[in-house]
């Protein structure tokens, strides 16, 4: 097969291993499993892993497409991944939604900050694809799943910044052209101020915001370029809250 591959980009997140054996490790009985995924700022970090085989296994969940986001000239595009996309593709994915459907079908859904794509073929039979980030990956609604802490906050986020992408020109692109961890610390700066202190949201949903707070001072202290980048692109969005 052919590779389509791109030049490294910032926020790329390095494996450190074979990642195709790892994966194909892990995902000896199951079609797809989510590991890490609210431990961002550890190596390899959040990642969504995939199993596409040309017969179904049965066994757990068996998936035939993954769909998610890339950005083509500024814009966002939703792509489709299955067994007959050209492989190997080391390249990166945008934030919103991953998909994962089967045969029936039914879906498992996730929402993400954007990230790296690793998707190869070992052989005739298999298509392996990991969705690695260093912003979390939180499991949404599915067949096969629970959700995750913090989802509704994360899936609002997203649906808030639609605002300015619909009436700021530019917002899509600067949105877009944001690492994960620079987009993820714009989240916990918005969050910071809708569950600020003496808030009703903070009286409400105290582990939230408990959890929103510890993830705030660690960004802040592990990336403060990202923390800094995510405050000075949430004043251009303008969001409100």
């Amino acid at each position: 097969m052919s590779a389509h591959r791109v030049r490294p980009w910032p926020g790329a997140v390095e494996w450190g291993g074979d990642w195709m054996a790892d994966t194909a490790a892990d995902l000896a009985r199951l079609g797809f499993e989510l590991r890490d995924g609210l431990l961002p700022g550890t190596a390899p970090g959040p990642r969504l892993l995939v199993a596409l085989r040309d017969e179904p296994t049965l066994e757990h969940f068996d998936p035939e497409e993954v769909t998610y986001w890339d950005v083509h000239l500024g814009h966002g595009q939703l792509v489709t991944l299955t067994r007959r996309t050209m492989m190997p593709r080391t390249l990166p994915f945008s934030w919103g939604r991953i998909q994962v459907a089967d045969r029936i079908p039914e879906t498992n859904q996730f929402l993400t900050f954007g990230g790296t794509l690793l998707a190869d073929a070992p052989d005739e039979h298999r298509t392996f694809a990991a969705f690695v980030s260093r912003a979390p990956i939180v499991r949404w609604a599915g067949h096969s799943q629970g959700v995750d802490p913090l989802v509704d906050e994360i899936g609002a986020f997203f649906a808030r910044l639609m605002v300015p992408i619909d009436f700021q020109p530019e917002a899509e692109t600067h949105i877009a052209q944001a690492d994960p961890e620079t987009l993820y610390a714009v989240f916990l700066h918005d969050a910071a101020h809708r569950f600020r202190p003496g808030g009703h949201l903070r009286d409400e949903y105290p582990d939230v915001a408990a959890r929103l707070s510890r993830e705030a001072h660690r960004v802040a202290h592990d990336n403060p370029m990202a923390w800094r980048a995510g405050a000075a692109l949430l004043a251009s969005l303008e969001l409100g809250s």
